[in-house]
């Protein structure tokens, strides 16, 4: 049995080898030719490691164009390509494997790339060194306290009182130095048009360059993305100014008044805090006229002077332009028409004339005033009260503003005489001038 099969076994030996050899050999031709190694380019996300490396190095870098993908040749079978996709495939760029910046501040990053699907010996990825390309520049850090501004505008009769922000207010700012070092200014805005209370809002800060164009934050890191900003809204009223001056002026000169504008102001406070002022004064000390001479023009700040808990709601009406006049005291002579001149108290049947066609007046003063005043302004009173008959000198009591003008004692020629006394009657007449005033009442006054 056993010689049987062995003999059957050997038989033709090396013909029943070759067939095997052969059958191998065709079962590799037929696998090759249905299942066969291709090429194919997968494409995946290169993920970042050692991020921090120029950070700490004082670099900033961004993915030049902003593409983080990478494609690459991946050599298989069929059968392997098939079952793979690109989320078969890891991309790693490790930072601290940079290479040189060049001086265009542009360098590379290796990428090593990883099948984690199949091993290396059944998916072969291309040998080619491929790079990740970073645009590195110096990294900036920038500390800016941010400012506040409203837009809009309050609701009529109310006014801005303080703005602020009442959470932090200082920006630390970093990022690519090439954008840090534009930045001027950071202001965060709140919203106020139509408001009558206080307002509180959350605003974005904003960052400006020194000609005032808004700068992109996408490249920039910041410790506050916003703060809260508060406005409050008070309550207006306009109100007088009131000056007074100190000391007095040089002898032989007077003070005429004071002028300034603008007259009145407009201040804000709370409602309980406005309805108790009336007017704004400012101290005389403030306008010293000790021997002055001459006009003085000056500015006066009265923001020191504003009530308590009250500001102005135009920053500008602090600054008040004060005049006060100063003038040479000076005397004029004028050749006052008898006319001018009232008769009073004539004794009862008596009659009484002026014998002068014009009285000499002399007055004193401030310029501006002399220079205003005329004959045809001057008049007077003359009290004839237990005056008899005969020639009098009566002293004239004058109508101009004391306050204004100071007259010399005025002694006015009056004759009186008796109707009845024809001869006294006749003297008159002819002693008589066509200028002179004459009163002809007798029993009570006349003018």
């Amino acid at each position: 049995m056993l010689r049987k099969l062995a003999k059957k076994i050997t038989n033709n030996f090396g013909l029943k080898v070759l067939a095997a050899v052969l059958a191998v050999v065709l079962w590799v031709i037929v696998a090759g030719i249905d299942d066969p190694v291709i090429t194919q380019t997968y494409t995946t996300s290169v993920t970042l490691e050692n991020v921090n490396y120029l950070t700490e190095n004082g670099k900033y870098s961004e993915l030049l164009g902003g593409n983080n993908t990478v494609t690459f040749s991946v050599s298989a079978k069929r059968s392997y390509h098939e079952r793979l996709s690109n989320s078969d495939f890891t991309a790693v760029a490790d930072i601290e494997r940079i290479e040189d910046i060049g001086e265009d501040g542009i360098c590379r990053v290796p990428i090593t790339i990883t099948c984690t699907k199949f091993s290396s010996s059944n998916v072969e990825i291309s040998s080619r060194q491929l790079y990740l390309e970073l645009a590195v520049e110096d990294l900036g850090n920038v500390q800016k306290r941010i400012s506040v501004a409203t837009e809009g505008t309050v609701m009529d009769g109310c006014a801005l009182g303080n703005v602020e922000i009442v959470t932090s207010n200082l920006l630390k700012i970093s990022g690519p130095s090439s954008v840090t070092s534009q930045i001027d200014t950071v202001v965060a805005t709140i919203n106020v048009d139509g408001m009558s209370s206080d307002v509180t809002d959350t605003v974005v800060p904003v960052l400006y360059d020194a000609d005032g164009n808004e700068i992109d934050t996408s490249k920039l890191k910041m410790n506050l993305s916003t703060v809260t900003v508060t406005a409050q809204i008070l309550n207006t009223k306009d109100v007088s100014l009131e000056f007074e001056t100190s000391g007095s002026v040089a002898e032989g000169h007077v003070l005429k008044g004071i002028t300034y504008k603008p007259e009145q102001v407009r201040i804000k406070g709370e409602a309980s805090v406005l309805n108790g002022i009336n007017k704004i004064s400012i101290p005389a000390e403030i306008l010293d006229m000790t021997d002055a001479t001459e006009t003085m023009e000056t500015t006066v700040d009265i923001t020191p002077y504003l009530p308590e808990n009250t500001s102005l709601v135009v920053a500008s009406d602090a600054k008040i332009e004060v005049t006060v006049t100063v003038e040479a005291i000076t005397e004029k002579t004028f050749e006052v028409p008898a006319g001018a001149f009232t008769l009073e108290n004539i004794r009862e049947g008596y009659e009484a004339e002026i014998t002068e066609d014009t009285i000499e007046v002399v007055v004193t003063g401030a310029e501006s005033d002399i220079e205003a005043l005329s004959e045809d302004n001057i008049t007077g009173i003359l009290d004839l009260t237990d005056l008899g008959r005969g020639d009098h000198e009566v002293t004239a009591e004058f109508n101009l503003d004391s306050e204004l003008y100071e007259v010399g004692s005025v002694r006015v020629p009056v004759t009186i005489r008796d109707p009845e006394d024809e001869s006294a009657s006749e003297e008159a007449a002819g002693s008589r001038t066509s200028g002179s005033s004459r009163s002809t009442t007798s029993g009570g006054s006349r003018s």
